[in-house]
């Protein structure tokens, strides 16, 4: 069975209408079932951070909960080391019409600002939490480091074509962009081959 593009369709507005600063996420070209994003964080120890995942629905949805599946690597009690997220800690038992999507994406932006380590699913992180909150900080700009690194100076490779993909441009491509676009002798389509 697959999940029903109506009720996607009504989680997805749902969302639109309850939108998280720094929070971008669309569904894929590829699947209604997987819905591509990337988060910003501003401040707090993951300031800086650039943090694409991808938001899994399952076959019974809306029966049980989708899983959120961080491409880029987080360093956190919370995010397993293949960078799913531990839902179950906030969604212990989904229950349909009253849990929704935009709640899980609140909370996966919560978990940046908050590093409870009851109930880790990362003992690494957790350890270091222990051991001395300075050392955890040094874990957590490695990682924000890194997910810069990762978002626009490399192509990923697990990145299955998320739509949030990009590059850093340097003066020189950014100089005939900036000619193009006004002279309106961009193509559009080129952008995004």
């Amino acid at each position: 069975a697959v999940v029903s593009t109506q009720s996607t369709g009504a989680e997805y507005k749902l969302l639109c209408n309850n939108v998280s600063s720094g929070l971008y996420v669309a569904p894929s070209p590829r699947t209604l079932q997987v819905w591509n994003g990337v988060l910003f964080i501003k401040i707090g120890l993951f300031a800086d951070g650039c943090f694409k995942f991808n938001l899994i629905i399952p076959d019974d949805f809306p029966y049980s909960r989708p899983a959120v599946k961080f491409l880029t690597p987080v360093f956190h009690p919370q995010v397993r080391d293949n960078g799913e997220l531990n839902l179950a800690k906030a969604f212990p038992t989904w229950t349909p019409r009253r849990d929704r999507i935009w709640h899980v994406l609140r909370y996966t932006k919560r978990c940046f600002f908050s590093v409870n380590t009851l109930d880790s699913v990362n003992c690494v992180a957790a350890a270091a939490i222990q051991e001395s909150i300075e050392t955890f900080k040094t874990h957590a700009r490695q990682c924000v480091h890194e997910s810069i690194r990762l978002n626009f100076e490399e192509p990923m490779e697990e990145d299955g074509g998320n739509l949030f993909s990009c590059k850093l441009l340097n003066d020189t491509q950014i100089s005939i962009l900036k000619d193009k676009v006004t002279s309106g002798s961009l193509d559009y389509d080129s952008l995004f081959q």
